[in-house]
């Protein structure tokens, strides 16, 4: 089942603006703290009032008490006064912009935290099939680089904005108030500014956007070869990389480079356009005093308050030159977020009942995304398994068995057939109710970083330590774990990184077992093991599966012999079915393979 490619998070997307609906959605993400939000906008309309009353006061005192007085004592008094009054509102002023501050932060923490929680509990509900197509370099830019470049704006960027577009509309009434020609004056500059402004946005967009693509690109190379990292020192391949990373870096860096020219050569400019308006100011409005036109207080008051028009331009330009970034982050995650699993619960799904592991495959045909359409990985799949019966899966690598035991925990669907769990088709029920009583152990022993006690319990939170403890004494895994440094309690690295691979993969055995599954999937579980611990281990497992049906795919026949069935794949399709005993017997496709694992085990 193929999912369209703007969906795969592709580093090609639509070229647009930041739209409405991407906005929208975004700030919809500030919704929930909405009184906050009404609190911080009382605040933020305040401190502005605040703001643009210290020209005003400096005007007063200019005017009342420096050009104009009746007495030096007078004077001084006025002035003691007025700068009294005006430091009192630069007190208020900063009270205003603390508390505004510390709602801004709140809110848009809050929203941050809301988004990132939505990126990851939405990727946990992804299907195999998008990570099978998508490096996951790219998808940690989503969840990681994606989202910080997303906090300015969503933090800032509507209290900046408010703050802003008030100062402009609140500078401008003044200043038309002040004089009106002083006001058409300065009009004089704004075409250019208008002009430099849409040059910015037209080139700024097309900058951003290609410095966020290869950033994500950078990404995925370190996330591949920090993976990667035996086999690029065993191949002895780190020149090699250095080499293609530094390309990939030198792109980024061109990229980025620019996108800060396009930024640093707008918001000088904004500067330079200021100071042109502030000579015009000066140089008309200094003759309109000079002929008593105006007063000295008022020019200055209107040299202030010009430069308070030019300060919200410029923080705009800095807004927007994040809005930038910001429009190509939010269409990134947000199409992450559009991303519909391939495997989801249907609207009349319901919960499976306790399963007893009756597995029936029904003329099952599947194949992966990225399978050729004409070529099949399963081929008209049927199989029974009764509760309580240990089914075996063999054949050469590439014929299917372990894309059989996926259908089966449902972490693809497939595309013809059905697959039914005690009658019950798995598509009908829920995903939850069918993982909740499935326990898998692959060759890849994946454990978390933790105790290992914690790693024993990680499907079945619940579980008690004497619980974990006798599991782990039937499989015969205790004694192993005990001689830990802290035995239960022991630190597991990533990954289980400080552990051996038998080591690893035994106590993923364990973890399953804890679990306590109604289907058991054993996908080259004893792969890593020694063949003195692989002895122990058969019978405990031979004791475990006789109270759940198992799955158990080896390529060690020595591990399956005992199985109530054997199915033999070869290129997708069940070539033969039967006991250990029964396939010898017919020495077909089974009998060969067991004559080859007989000659790559014999002693040489």
């Amino acid at each position: 089942m193929a999912q369209p490619l703007d969906i795969e998070l592709e580093e090609e997307f639509a070229q647009k603006r930041m739209t409405r609906a991407l906005f929208l959605r975004l700030f919809g993400y500030v919704k929930p703290y909405r009184r906050l939000v009404a609190l911080n906008l009382v605040f933020t309309v305040l401190a502005t009032v605040s703001q643009l009353l210290g020209p005003k006061f400096i005007q007063v005192g200019i005017d009342n008490y420096l050009t104009r007085f009746s007495t030096k004592e007078a004077a001084i008094h006025g002035i003691f006064v007025i700068s009294a009054i005006y430091l009192g509102n630069l007190l208020l002023g900063w009270g205003l912009t603390s508390i505004q501050v510390r709602t801004t932060i709140q809110v848009g923490q809050g929203a941050m935290n809301d988004l990132r929680l939505a990126v990851f509990e939405h990727i946990q509900k992804l299907s195999l099939n998008y990570f099978d197509r998508t490096q996951q370099g790219r998808i940690i830019s989503r969840a990681d680089t994606d989202i910080d470049s997303l906090d300015r704006v969503v933090t800032w960027g509507g209290s900046q904005l408010l703050s802003s577009l008030l100062t402009l509309i609140g500078v401008f009434a003044l200043m038309l108030r002040y004089d009106w020609r002083l006001s058409l004056a300065v009009s004089l500059v704004l075409p250019a500014l208008l002009f430099a402004t849409r040059l910015f946005h037209l080139h700024g967009l097309k900058a951003y956007r290609k410095v966020r693509a290869h950033s994500s690109r950078l990404a995925a190379a370190m996330a591949e070869n920090i993976q990667g990292v035996r086999v690029v020192q065993a191949f002895a391949r780190e020149d090699e990389n250095l080499e293609r990373f530094e390309s990939l870096h030198g792109e980024y860096a061109g990229h980025a480079i620019a996108a800060a020219r396009v930024f640093h050569t707008y918001m000088p400019f904004i500067g330079f356009i200021s100071g042109v308006g502030t000579c015009i100011i000066l140089g008309y409005g200094g003759q309109l005093a000079l002929r008593g036109e105006i007063t000295v207080g008022e020019l200055a008051a209107f040299v202030l308050y010009l430069g308070m028009f030019f300060g919200p331009i410029q923080t705009m330009g800095d807004l927007y030159n994040a809005v930038l970034s910001t429009a190509a982050s939010a269409e990134r995650i947000f199409q992450l977020l559009d991303t519909e699993p391939q495997v989801r619960n249907r609207p009349d799904a319901t919960a499976l009942p306790p399963l007893r592991g009756a597995v029936a495959f029904d003329h099952v045909w599947f194949r992966y995304d990225s399978t050729p359409a004409n070529h099949w990985v399963l081929k008209d799949i049927s199989f029974e398994a009764q509760p309580g019966e240990t089914v075996a899966l063999v054949g050469h690598t590439g014929s299917g068995k372990t894309s059989v035991i996926s259908l089966l925990a449902r972490f693809y669907e497939p595309h013809k057939g059905q697959i039914r769990v005690d009658g019950v088709e798995l598509q009908s029920a829920t995903v939850e109710s069918l993982h909740q009583q499935i326990g898998i152990v692959t060759q890849e022993n994946f454990l978390f970083t933790g105790t290992v006690m914690e790693n024993l319990k990680y499907g079945r939170p619940h579980a008690s330590e004497d619980e974990v403890k006798e599991a782990a004494r039937i499989l015969g895994t205790d004694g192993m774990i005990q001689r830990f440094a802290e035995g239960y309690q022991t630190k597991v690295g990533e990954r289980g990184g400080n552990l051996s691979a038998g080591e690893r993969q035994l106590l993923t055995i364990t973890r399953a077992m804890v679990a306590r599954p109604r289907i058991l999937i054993l996908d080259e579980a004893t792969s890593a093991v020694d063949p003195q611990t692989e002895e122990v281990l058969q019978h405990a497992l031979e004791k475990l599966f006789e109270q759940r049906t198992c799955f158990v795919i080896a390529h060690r026949l020595s591990t399956v012999r005992n199985a109530h069935r054997i199915l033999v794949l070869d290129s997708g399709a069940v070539v033969e079915s039967g006991t250990h005993d029964e396939l010898l017997a017919r020495k077909g496709p089974y009998a060969r393979l067991h004559d080859e694992f007989l000659g790559q085990s014999a002693p040489r």
